[in-house]
């Protein structure tokens, strides 16, 4: 029993006829003089010399804590070159300390682009039978997302996103792509009416395209088929999509049809890629600031196509403008709708317009609407990357 004093008192065991059998020393007791028959509990007495077992634990804790924090932060630091220490770092630091492509998802035969922008016209020549004959070729480069950046990419011909295929309707198409990938691949031709031998996805209509072969395509495209519509992988997709292999697939309308009296009037085009790229939020494969700005004039109408390459949605908002919905995934809506911010959602294809009415020399920002989308790797919430390409007005 304890005291007032929080000393142990003797107590007397009161059994009867039976003497108590010895009871074990508990950790507490050591030290203690032992009793033969312990009708008294001799009180303990003070330890000078031993460390408690929680004080051992807490201790060993510590440093474990201690040597874990230690390898993660080695790792780190071998993963990233040399993150900066201030937490009130300029744009230009963070961006020198963004991670670079894993090497072991980078081959060292991996060339670099050398390209610095994607998109382009693709060139065609006209075969014996009147079909215009394109030829692609798959394979990887090393992409520069932001100046000094670069990432392993699946292209179509060196670039992200691959060259641009642009037709009439009733054109017959011919398309041969070339695979110098490590591994199959197929083009699937997103929002084309076309046979299933020439619809691009292996196990229904064709086999993939192995290394070093090579597969044609061959269909014609008709009115149905005019509008926005892109290109993409259909074999280990969910690797080579993100990785950059896509591309615009645009069918402009016969003149003196229907569809080109719908056409779509403007001044200005452009086309963007909304997308993701080796840890980099991008547009047309490339993160802020190094996504090309739209140039515009005072009193000038454009027109932008939105692609929805990602695998995630991004609703991107235009400043300073709203914009007119004229047409989605190719295809004309019975009446434009206003808007000023457009989620654009993975496999979907958007034709928007504005009305460039401020003054000359103005700068509005074109931009994703998820905050956490507007930086690349190692920037803070106080500087600008990703998901944003501005406006410009020449003076």
């Amino acid at each position: 029993m304890a005291g007032k004093d929080g000393k142990s008192t003797p107590t007397l065991d009161l059994t009867p006829t039976t003497e108590a059998a010895p009871k074990p020393m508990s950790a507490n007791d050591e030290g203690s003089e032992p009793v033969a028959r312990s009708y008294y509990k001799a009180p303990p007495q003070r330890r000078k010399s031993f460390i408690s077992p929680f004080v051992v634990v807490f201790i060993a804790v510590v440093v474990m804590i201690a040597l874990l924090s230690y390898g993660l932060g080695a790792t780190m630091a071998g993963n990233n070159s040399g993150v900066s220490s201030s937490t009130t770092s300029t744009s230009t630091s963070s961006s020198s300390n963004m991670n670079t492509s894993n090497p072991t998802t980078a081959p060292a035969n991996v060339p670099n682009a050398t390209q610095s922008y994607g998109g382009q016209l693709a060139k065609y020549v006209v075969d014996p039978d009147g079909a215009k004959h394109f030829t692609l070729t798959a394979k990887q480069v090393m992409w520069e997302t932001v100046k000094g950046h670069r990432v392993l990419a699946w292209t179509i011909d060196g670039t992200v996103p691959g060259p641009m295929i642009r037709v009439i309707a009733g054109d017959h198409v011919r398309i041969t792509l070339i695979n110098h990938f490590p591994e199959g691949t197929a083009l699937h031709w997103h929002g084309l009416m076309v046979p299933p031998s020439a619809d691009g996805v292996p196990g229904v209509g064709m086999k993939p395209v192995m290394p070093d072969q090579s597969y044609t395509y061959d269909f014609t495209v008709y009115n149905q088929d005019v509008g926005t519509h892109w290109y993409h992988s259909h074999y280990d997709d969910v690797v080579q999509v993100p990785g950059g292999m896509y591309g615009a697939f645009i069918v402009d309308p016969r003149p003196g049809t229907p569809q080109a009296q719908q056409a779509i009037k403007a001044d200005v085009e452009a086309t963007m890629f909304v997308s993701e790229l080796g840890g980099y939020y991008v547009i047309n494969g490339k993160s802020f600031p190094d996504t090309q700005p739209i140039m515009v004039k005072h009193g000038q109408t454009v027109h932008v196509r939105l692609f929805g390459a990602s695998e995630m949605i991004h609703p991107m908002h235009l400043h300073g403008h709203f914009f007119n919905l004229v047409a989605e995934d190719g295809h004309m809506l019975p009446q434009p709708i206003q808007k000023d911010t457009l989620s654009v959602t993975p496999g979907d294809t958007y034709d928007i317009t504005f009305y460039a009415w401020a003054p000359p020399g103005s700068i509005y920002p074109f931009h994703c609407h998820i905050l956490a989308h507007l930086m690349n790797p190692g920037q803070t919430g106080s500087e600008m990357g990703g998901l944003i390409t501005l406006i410009e007005y020449a003076r």
